[in-house]
This record gives C-alpha cells, structure tokens and sequence, in this order.
C-alpha cells in the first residue's frame, strides 16, 4: 500500500492550475477590469507562497549537490528555449543575465532555498526566526531587487521554511477540521481576497519581486503591508487544505507531474500572447475569462502527460549527473554505493548489502533493535530469539543457553550489520558443557547500525 500523500498532489494539482491560468489571465491586462482582476487577486494573493509551502514539505537535505543543480540545469535550458520561442513570434524577451526571465525566477529561488535545508534540519528555531525577519524586512534591501530573483526569495523563504519544519502537520491538522471551521476559515479567506480587491492594493506587492523603496513606503508601511499580504496568503493556503481529500484522481496525477506543466505552460501562454493581448478589444470581459479558464483546464491537462514529465527529469539527471562526475565528494552517496558493493552478507537467500537502509542511528534514542523513537525495526529473522541456542523457559525471562552446532551453516563475521544486537551481556542460566563458552562467544557482539538517507 503506497504510503504517498495524496493531498500534497493534490494541492498542486489545483494551484498549477492556477498558474497557468493566472499566466493566462495576465496577458490580457486583467488588473483594470472589475471581472478579470477578481480572479487575478484571488489567483496572486497566495498561489506561489502555497507552492514553495509544498515545496518545503517535500524538500530534503540529502543529493543536495544534486538538487540544487538540478534547479540551475532547469534555468540554463528553459531561457535560451524562450528567448528563441518568443523570437520566432516576434516578441522581446528582454534579455538581463542578472535578472530571470519572468516565471523562471522560481526555479533559481528554490536552488537558493535547498541551499538552506542543511541549516534548517540543523538549526530549526534559528532558521524559522531568520526567515520570518528576512521575510518582512528584506525590502528595506535598497540594492537587491528583480536581481537574482532575491527579492522573492526572501519574501517567500519563511513559507518554504514553514513548510519544511511544520508542513505535514498543518496538512493534517488543516484536514481534521470540522465542516463549520472549514466554512469558516473559507469565509475569512475570501474576505481577505475581498479587502484586497475592493481598496484596490497595488497588485505589485503580492508580487513579492520589488523592494520597498519602488512602493515609495516608509518602513512601517512596508512592513506591515508585507505581513498583511502574507497573512492573506496564509489563509487562503490553509483554506486550500482544508478541503482536500488523500485520494489519487486526476488532480493527484496532474500534481505530481507539475513541474513539466509548469516549465512547458510558459511557452504555450507566450504563443498565445499574440492573440491574448488584443482580446479584450473585441471580447467582452467575461467571454475573456471564460477562454481562458478553458485554455487553462485543456493545457494544464495535456502537459502533465506522463512523458513530458518523464523527458524532462532524464535531461535535468543526466546532465546534472554528467556535471557532477568529476566531481565525486558532491555525490557522497555515490562512493557509499561503490565502498558497499561487494561486503554483503549472506542469510539464507537474502543479502544485506553494505548500503542497505537503516533509518536513524540508534545511538541517539538508546540501544538495542526494539527501540522504536526512530522507526528502528529488526530485519526479519535476525536477532539473539532466531538463534539455534536461544530458549526460553514457561515462567523465566529469555535465556541464552550453549548454541547447538549447525552443520553447512557460516556464522556471520563479528561487526557485520545483520544482526542488530542489544549491548547487554547474556549470561547463561543452565549449566554449560566445557567448551560451550566458547561457542557462546560468537553471540556477543557489539551493536552495530548503519544510518542511510531516504532516497526521493
């Protein structure tokens, strides 16, 4: 049974979705109009500080190397792919080597936010604190704007950090509301979308991408803007949650593909930019919004096609890993690999081979193979109560008594990962025949645990 959250693929199913349509929507100038700019309020407030939430739920310190990137692989490939695409329909990309092209800021933010987990896991409080201060005042910044995507990055940090160290909880607190609370919180989201809508706040700021200077604000008007536009976003991140079900359906599998949607969408709303830009012209609003919801559900659905999906991690890997190879001490799981392959040992049918995954070192939560603090289990058909010598009296506590010999059988070499053992020092409560001590020592052995991180 898979042991996958659904409601995480699910929650991006929904807000890719909006992506699209949001890009969509933009390319038709929606913040004048009464009918398009609703949506694009709704849509802004909070779509991209709910996607780098998830992102933190999912994110992990291990390949980091790898990971990070990964991200910069990404970037390299899609901006010279646009600047082409958008030449050929006679649009000007704009180039700025400093500056990402529109929505590939994303992908150079979270290489800089996977740059942080080391010191998330390591430091979580300090972290959390660091981000929120970063996250409001980081516009005080007068030099760091667009640049690097830094802007964003900062103003959005403390939702990956947030959803790195509380996300799974949230997710399943948010879920074990009550209807009335759900209603509730949905209510107050959507007044929240209201205020912003009707006091017509400069949609700039949910942007997150400009500093406070550009606003013309003293430095209490940013702040606190700042946090009102994150509280907003908060709410309607947590409304978004409180609705999901952990159910696998179309959504799930369009979430799970959404990194291809959100890469290939951009070259699709950029090819329909010609036609977009006029539309409002010769459409009345509501027809405007009601093609591009349409084009929004039909191109949303046709990228997460598994392949597109598939293609583009092979090429992000495999270029990733060619990068990497000359340099092995980035891929330390890699060497692990190599330093393993070959000191397996043998239990009946089975190897346990050196890089085998035992979660957690037991050291840290006590010894012994029954300690449970780090899911630590014993591997099936090991351990002192398998041995040929254990027994155990009706009414006693277990006991060790003189192994039996077992022909054809090799004993597995002291200090082999096998057989995890507790540190205690079994004593006999039968008289041993001479000679059996020896025997018997084979048994002792120190506990050995080898840790290994979780593969993605």
């Amino acid at each position: 049974m898979s042991s996958r959250d659904y409601r995480i693929d699910r929650a991006k199913g929904i807000l890719i979705f909006l992506v699209v349509l949001g890009h969509l929507l933009a390319r038709t100038s929606p913040w004048e109009s009464p009918i398009l700019g609703a949506p694009m309020y709704f849509i802004y407030m909070f779509h991209m500080p709910a996607f780098v939430f998830l992102a933190g739920i999912t994110a992990k310190s291990n390949k980091l190397a790898e990971r990070v990137l990964t991200y910069f692989v990404l970037l390299a490939t899609v901006l010279p792919l646009m600047w082409g695409w958008m030449w050929i329909f006679g649009l000007n990309p704009g180039y700025d080597f400093l500056r990402p092209f529109w929505y590939t800021w994303f992908l150079l933010s979270m290489a800089w936010w996977m740059i942080t987990v080391p010191f998330i896991e390591r430091f979580p409080r300090t972290m959390l604190v660091a981000s929120l201060v970063v996250g409001l005042f980081g516009g005080l910044l007068p030099i760091l704007d667009t640049e690097l995507s830094a802007a964003r990055t900062m103003a959005f940090w403390p939702f990956f950090v947030i959803g790195k160290l509380y996300g799974k909880q949230i997710i399943g607190w948010a879920g074990s509301l009550a209807l009335w609370q759900k209603l509730g919180l949905s209510v107050a989201a959507l007044a929240a979308v209201g205020y912003f809508y009707l006091d017509q706040v400069d949609h700039y700021w949910l942007y997150g991408s400009l500093n406070f200077a550009h606003f013309g604000v003293s430095v209490p008007e940013g702040v606190g803007l700042r946090l009102i536009v994150d509280l907003g976003a908060v709410l309607l991140t947590l409304a978004l949650l409180t609705w999901l079900s952990n159910t696998k359906d179309t959504i799930a599998t369009i979430g799970k593909h959404s990194l291809a949607v959100y890469i290939l969408h951009g070259f699709v709303v950029r090819g329909l930019q010609p036609v977009l830009d006029d539309s409002r012209t010769v459409l009345h609003d509501a027809v405007v919004l009601l093609i591009c919801v349409a084009l929004a559900v039909v191109w949303t659905g046709v990228l997460s096609w598994g392949p597109f999906e598939r293609a583009l991690r092979w090429w992000s890997s495999t270029v990733t890993g060619l990068l990497l190879k000359p340099f092995p001490f980035l891929r330390p799981e890699d060497s692990d690999r190599r330093a393993g392959r070959g000191r397996g040992s043998r239990r009946g049918d089975a190897y346990y081979s050196g890089d085998a995954h035992h979660p957690g070192n037991a050291y840290s939560e006590g010894d012994g193979p029954d300690r449970q603090g780090l899911g630590l289990q014993p591997l099936p058909g090991v351990g002192y109560q398998h041995s040929p010598g254990f027994e155990q009296q009706p009414g006693q506590q277990q006991s060790f008594a003189s192994p039996a010999p077992v022909a054809g059988e090799a004993y597995p070499l002291p200090g082999s990962h096998e057989v995890p053992q507790n540190n205690a020092t079994y004593e006999t409560t039968q008289e041993v025949p001479a000679g059996a001590a020896q025997r018997a020592m084979r048994y002792r052995r120190l506990p050995v645990y080898l840790s290994g991180d979780e593969d993605s």
